[in-house]
């Protein structure tokens, strides 16, 4: 009887990533576990995913908690037998040269020939059909197709020759060999950005430090940021809103939502009319996104998530109300899953949390603005006072011009809230002798509000008759 031998893998379904950090074993290398048991829990860019065993068996771990894990890489396998020996842990980041995945690559065949032995260089090993490692030189996997690593051998050149390319095949051999005769960037047409010059890496510094190593998920909040802000050409626009109607509107009850609610029901029909807002840039276009995914961030200390809700032009303030407050407990439970966060088109970014009065928020991935949300600022001696909205977009979508109307009519939109004050007027009485703002307007007298203590008190009863 043969013995059974099943990979764990990851799916692909729930990780973009082309590696995870597995963060913990719930079972046992060894340990017989049962059918959809738990067996660890991954952290992926975009949330924390539990994997669970694709059958009853015997446990074996092929990485050790706190790794780096390919996606392609099974984390573990299920035996019909029990181990014999300790986990059979996979290379860790320490492998000295990288190794090759054989890619197909439509090239003529010819007869081996002897590489060229480069005393000062070391020859990259073919070892055709194993998976690529992590390398102390990349830190990230490199896939070399078997006719670069044959010209490599040739020119005696070495996976470090090539930091920063993940792929590297015949043409990027030729391209490094010749760099003049490398395809020349196009010149930008007017309107598109400046080609931008690749950033050299920063000298470590040369006073005492400590590496820490950072979270899976805040390394990918770089990269996204970063690549927002490389397809990006950033520019930001501000203004200032009264929060006297919404407050009041929303402490009377007289709106089914709160602030965060309305502004991101405001903004969803805001983008319908300014789509440039609700897209993102390539090579000389605009994609313009067909729905209005809007996403809100949520960084509570434990990492920043960017919560998304779909289709928010459709919903009602309601609707959004409950999808925002749901997103908010996913949250807080780490329990937010990839659907919930991932294909947001545009980004609100609220830290009047914080007391922050103003910032510059960045543009996301895949996105072309985002939205920043200041604190509510006073006055002394005043209850209500202003707050600060800033648009941050691409100027390659969009312009001064277009951000500013927008901004207005978000503003006016915010503005219209106060037309509930008509209301909450009539609903106002002296605390003293329990007159209407009704009944003070027959008699013209009028109604005013006290500091200290909070309350009403009609001209009537101030003067003493």
């Amino acid at each position: 009887m043969s013995s059974l031998s099943i990979p764990v893998a990851l799916e692909r379904d729930n990780v973009n990533d082309e590696s995870v950090v597995l963060v913990r074993w719930l079972a046992d290398h060894g340990a017989m576990v049962e059918a959809d048991a738990l067996l660890a829990e991954i952290e992926t860019s975009k949330a924390n995913i539990e994997v669970h065993s694709p059958a009853a068996g015997y446990l074996n771990h092929h990485f050790a908690a706190g790794e780096d894990v390919p996606v392609s890489e099974p984390i573990a396998t299920i035996t019909s037998e029990a181990p014999a020996s300790g986990p059979f842990l996979k290379k860790g980041a320490n492998t000295s040269t990288a190794a090759v995945i054989a890619e197909a690559e439509d090239t003529p065949k010819k007869g081996p020939s002897a590489p060229l032995q480069m005393p000062s260089r070391e020859p990259i090993p073919v070892t055709a059909g194993l998976a690529a490692e992590f390398t102390a030189v990349t830190a990230y996997r490199q896939r070399f197709s078997p006719l670069a690593v044959k010209m490599m051998r040739e020119h005696g050149l070495t996976e470090k020759d090539f930091a920063g390319k993940s792929a590297v095949r015949k043409q990027d051999i030729l391209d490094f060999l010749n760099p003049a005769a490398a395809k020349p960037s196009p010149a930008p047409a007017y309107g598109d950005a400046a080609p931008r010059a690749a950033a050299a890496a920063s000298p470590l510094p040369t006073q005492p430090y400590e590496e820490i190593k950072l979270s899976k998920a805040k390394r990918r909040e770089g990269m996204n940021l970063a690549a927002g802000v490389s397809n990006a050409v950033q520019s930001a626009v501000a203004v200032t809103c009264v929060t006297t109607g919404l407050q009041r509107a929303i402490a009377k009850r007289k709106i089914d939502g709160n602030s965060s609610a309305v502004m991101l029901y405001e903004v969803s029909r805001l983008l319908r009319k300014y789509p440039a807002f609700n897209s993102t840039y390539r090579d000389g276009m605009r994609l313009e996104y067909k729905q209005v995914n809007v996403g809100f961030a949520m960084d509570d200390g434990r990492g920043l998530k960017v919560a998304v809700v779909p289709n928010a032009d459709t919903l009602s303030l309601a609707e959004i109300t409950t999808q925002m407050r749901e997103l908010t407990e996913a949250y807080l439970d780490d329990k937010l899953t990839t659907a919930q966060i991932a294909n947001g088109t545009f980004t609100i970014s609220d830290l009047s949390s914080m007391g922050i009065s103003g910032f510059f928020p960045l543009i996301s991935e895949n996105q072309g603005a985002i939205l920043g949300v200041g604190a509510e600022q006073f006055i002394p001696g005043h209850q209500y006072g202003w707050y600060e909205l800033v648009l941050t977009f691409d100027h390659q979508l969009g312009d001064g011009r277009t951000a500013a109307l927008f901004l207005n009519d978000l503003k006016d939109r915010m503005k219209a809230y106060e037309s509930t004050l008509q209301e909450l007027q009539e609903e106002m009485s002296c605390s003293r002798c329990m007159r209407s703002v009704a009944e003070l307007r027959e008699k013209d007298q009028h109604l005013l509000q006290s500091s200290v203590p909070n309350q009403y008190l009609c001209s009537v009863c101030l003067t003493g008759y």
